[in-house]
């Protein structure tokens, strides 16, 4: 396989910047893998080509600034995967490197987060590591319905999944049967049975802010269990719902519909529920998706991204803001939590957006504040 680096030497030339790249792109493979074949990682000729060519870089990154070597094993950078690039112990990778915020996996899902799929592409990725398999299934059921209900029906089931990221077996199947027979197949995938893992003495217990699942931990800090859903982890204390006393009649969201939907969904659902009670005209997910929040038909489009790095969202929005396009204002919201861990967030964003669309920055507090007089 021949890696084309021209696109990667073009946006910047150094040598961290490429390696990360490569990396991203071959986390995002091996993961596309597991999730489409369920593969096995392991270290050898069965690796995706452009994962070998990124440890050997990593290799000879850490060789060459006297650290212990972390691509000498793909497990060893799974491992460190999780935690911001700055951080790896590679000096290249911390200070002013550019990327030096960005995680490329989720440590509760094991999944790439979004940087990750956007570094993916920055280097000219074939495959499109945003298209994870459970979104792609529901977007080719909803076509099975009659062309006037589908935005309905992906709206529906976007939501459902969102608001109830833990299900009882008999909710889903009510749910199913009123009006979504055509897509049972795809909703029913999206969902898992609650693993041992997650069990303490046979039941389970929820997480009270986003109604996923407490697991139980040896760490004396979480006496009931954390919850693995990361925008909802770092938000602070952990809030006990209520208990499962049988767990077998519940499923749980599979790992990507918990890392791509339901994390973000958090301040999606807020945004949604909070202008709702203040009477405003909205809509969650409105037309299958072209943004998260509606306000007032299509004057305003609210599109809730939760980049650890604004560098690379900047670049993502450069490349396109797809059907968000159609509103009026089109306002990329951030969670405000970000900016309490970048104060420059927003003008770091703001500047690395060279796209031709008229774009608004602003965060979930200053949305509720504008658009709920």
């Amino acid at each position: 396989m021949r890696i084309d680096l021209g696109v990667v030497a073009l946006i910047e030339d150094s040598e961290p910047v490429v390696t990360a790249v490569l990396l991203a792109r071959g986390l995002c493979e091996i993961y596309d893998r597991i999730a489409q074949e369920g593969e096995i990682v392991q270290q050898g000729a069965s690796m995706p080509p452009i994962a070998r060519r990124a440890l050997a870089r990593l290799s000879r990154h850490c060789l060459t600034e006297g650290v212990d070597d972390l691509g000498s094993s793909i497990h060893l950078v799974m491992g460190a995967a999780s935690r911001a690039m700055g951080f790896w112990g590679i000096p290249s990778f911390a200070g002013d490197f550019k990327y030096s915020d960005v995680e490329l996996v989720d440590d509760a899902s094991g999944v790439p987060t979004a940087d990750c799929r956007e570094l993916a592409r920055l280097g000219g990725s074939e495959f499109d590591a945003i298209e994870d398999i459970h979104h792609e299934q529901l977007r080719v059921a909803v076509q099975s319905y009659p062309a006037a209900q589908r935005d309905r029906a992906y709206t529906t089931i976007r939501e459902f999944v969102v608001r109830r990221p833990v299900c009882s077996l008999d909710a889903l199947h009510r749910f199913i049967t009123n009006d979504h027979l055509h897509g049972a197949r795809a909703i029913a995938a999206l969902y898992r049975p609650i693993p041992q893992t997650a069990m303490a003495n046979g039941s389970a217990r929820l997480c009270g802010r986003c109604g996923s699942l407490l697991w139980p931990t040896s760490d004396p800090a979480f006496p009931n269990g954390r919850c693995r859903v990361r925008r909802c982890a770092i938000r602070g204390e952990t809030i006990v719902g209520d208990g499962i006393a049988d767990p077998s009649l519940f499923r749980l969201a599979t790992g990507a519909v918990l890392a791509f939907w339901v994390g973000p969904g958090l301040d999606e659902v807020a945004l949604h529920d909070h202008l709702a009670g203040q009477g405003r005209s909205v809509s969650l997910y409105p037309m299958s998706d072209a943004a998260d929040v509606g306000l007032d038909g299509l004057e305003v489009g609210l599109d809730v991204k939760s980049y650890a790095s604004p560098l690379v969202l900047g670049a993502r929005l450069s490349r396109g803001v797809g059907r968000l396009s159609i509103f009026g204002r089109k306002i990329i919201v951030v969670p405000d939590y970000k900016v309490r861990l970048n104060p420059r967030y927003i003008d770091d964003l703001r500047a690395s957006y060279v796209g031709a669309e008229d774009l608004e920055f602003m965060t979930v507090a200053s949305v509720i504040e504008e658009f709920s007089a």
